[in-house]
This record gives structure tokens, sequence and C-alpha cells, in this order.
């Protein structure tokens, strides 16, 4: 039995919106950025990721898959996004960690990204962007799914 009957479920975990910086949001869809920062996380563990570059795009413009979430001290942290194309600097890294003794890093994988940004008015009935992150529903999940799948396909 799952806390959140309606929501996504995977055997990796849920699916989340995940509200990014367009700067850090192309960074994940060139293939340069394989981790997200995050200063807290989603209390399920996350499988799938709908990837929601905010203001001024505004729009999904990718899935990923969360190969592993690991908690760690700003300093490891800042060598996992050295070496996985984080975009930004270790000054950066540590004033957004500021008074945090430990913050995440979703490793990223298997990132598809849709032929045209997907409005998420088409998506869900009455759209807010998240300030983090919204959990999806199953429905939610398919309809982005299905938007990645060949015209022919369908």
């Amino acid at each position: 039995m799952t806390l959140f009957p309606d929501y996504s479920d995977s055997p990796r975990g849920s699916a989340i919106l995940l509200s990014v910086k367009p700067k850090f949001a192309d960074l994940i869809v060139a293939g340069s950025k394989q981790v997200e920062l995050r200063r807290s996380i989603p209390a399920l563990p996350v499988g799938t990721i709908a990837i929601y570059s905010s203001s001024p795009v505004q729009s999904i413009v990718a899935l990923a898959d969360v190969q592993e979430t690991i908690e760690a001290r700003p300093s490891r942290l800042w060598t996992l996004a050295r070496e996985n194309g984080g975009g930004l600097t270790k000054a950066e890294l540590l004033v957004y960690f500021d008074a945090k003794k430990t913050g995440f890093a979703l490793m990223l994988e298997n990132v598809r990204v849709f032929d045209m940004p997907v409005n998420p008015k088409k998506i869900f009935k009455l759209f807010t962007p998240p300030q983090s992150f919204k959990y999806l529903a199953a429905k939610e999940l398919q309809k982005l799914v299905a938007l990645l799948e060949p015209r022919d396909a369908k």
C-alpha cells in the first residue's frame, strides 16, 4: 500500500515534475549535466523526473530517470557536480547549500528530450508551476511518455 495511491509509482520510484532554472534545464537537455542538486527531496523515492524549465521558458522539456539519489555534505556534492556537469561554480554551490549540513544529488540517466517543449496546461487541468516539485499522477506521466513516441507509433 502506498501513501499516494493516485500517483505514478514504478519499481524505481515515483515520478515528479521538477522545476529547474532554464540554464540548468538546457544543460540537461544537451546531455552535459547528469546531476541535479537539491537542498531537499521528496519523501518518496524518485524514479522519473519530468524536467520543467521555469520562467521564462515555462515548459516541460524532457523526462529523465534517476539512477541514484545521494545525500552528502556540500564538499562531496561539489565533487559530484564537477564530475557530472553540475553547471555551477564551487562558490555558487556553497551559497546554495549555505547553512545545510547535507544536500542531495539526483544522478540522471536516460534523458528523453521532447521534440517540442510541452505546455504543462496540456497535461494538467489546473497548472501552477511547482516551487520545487510535484508528484505526477500515473495518467499525467502516461501523457508525457506518449508525447515522446514517434508519430507513426501512435
